[in-house]
């Protein structure tokens, strides 16, 4: 047993967290009892439930009152999180996402095109379509945004997937100023579609080359705004659209909490695919 002033709730914190990796990757494992834990580390039991609602906080558990706690199913959303707040930091550029997406994107989907299950696939149609029929920017940021999010997932690659994430509220923010543009909506437009039949055909090229595509399209049309802070110009298009007082975070928290379509579709991984 450890003595108690060699441990902070820190030190805690980072004890419990290796707790929860040795319970691995399966979603509602318990976590040793507090009385338990608190023996193990020599420690009270308040210190190890103040550690314990850190875990809680960066979505690692969940404390279920009289039952104890147990792993949370991974988030790549909460794991990605952390970097928004940084990326709002360094007052990220549009020119500076553009490059970022078009070293990630039009990979992912040359090996969506090579490993999306039949249930992604079709949830990539329903999500064009979806956007294809939409009429209000809002309306129609969020199903753009749930096609490249499916496409990022497609892979079954975790690393991808996380880094993709990590850039989401901005791509939503860019999103804001592309979609109200019409000359940007209609140069893209087609690109969407041309992604969708390349991965449903297995047709890993064309899947790179309508992503990349898509991405050119766009960059070439958002003239002065290319070197402008993307969070400013979409705090201004945001305006627009909902009014002064409308906050950018609760917008993008909304979209971001909705499931993109059947949230089973992407439980599992394709044939062959460790995640």
């Amino acid at each position: 047993m450890e003595p108690r002033s060699q441990l902070t709730r820190s030190d805690i914190a980072e004890r419990l967290e290796a707790e929860v990796h040795a319970l691995g990757s399966t979603a509602g494992a318990k976590l040793p009892s507090e009385r338990e834990l608190a023996q193990r580390l020599g420690v009270g039991r308040p210190l190890i439930r103040e550690a314990m609602q850190s875990l809680v906080e960066r979505g690692l558990v969940t404390v279920s009152p009289g039952r104890g706690a147990f792993v949370r199913p991974a988030s790549t959303t909460e794991a990605a999180r952390p970097l928004g707040s940084h990326y709002r930091r360094q007052n990220i550029t549009f020119r500076n996402l553009i490059e970022v997406r078009t070293m990630i994107e039009p990979p992912a989907a040359r090996l969506a095109a090579a490993r999306a299950t039949e249930p992604e696939i079709e949830a990539l149609r329903e999500a064009v379509e979806r956007n294809d029929a939409s009429k209000v920017v809002l309306e129609r940021a969020r199903w753009d945004l749930a096609i490249h999010r499916i496409v990022s997932r497609m892979p079954h690659n975790p690393m991808i997937e996380t880094t993709f994430e990590s850039i989401v509220p901005l791509i939503f923010e860019l999103m804001l100023r592309s979609l109200g543009d019409r000359k940007v909506v209609a140069a893209s437009a087609p690109y969407h579609r041309a992604l969708y039949e390349a991965i449903r055909d297995r047709r890993p090229e064309d899947a790179y080359d309508a992503m990349l595509a898509h991405h050119e399209s766009g960059r070439l049309v958002y003239d002065a705004d290319l070197d402008s802070s993307i969070h400013e110009v979409a705090q201004r298009e945001l305006a627009k659209l909902l009014g002064p007082s409308a906050s950018m975070e609760r917008v993008v928290s909304e979209v971001l909490r909705e499931p993109l379509l059947a949230a089973s579709v992407f439980a599992e991984p394709a044939p062959g695919i460790n995640r």
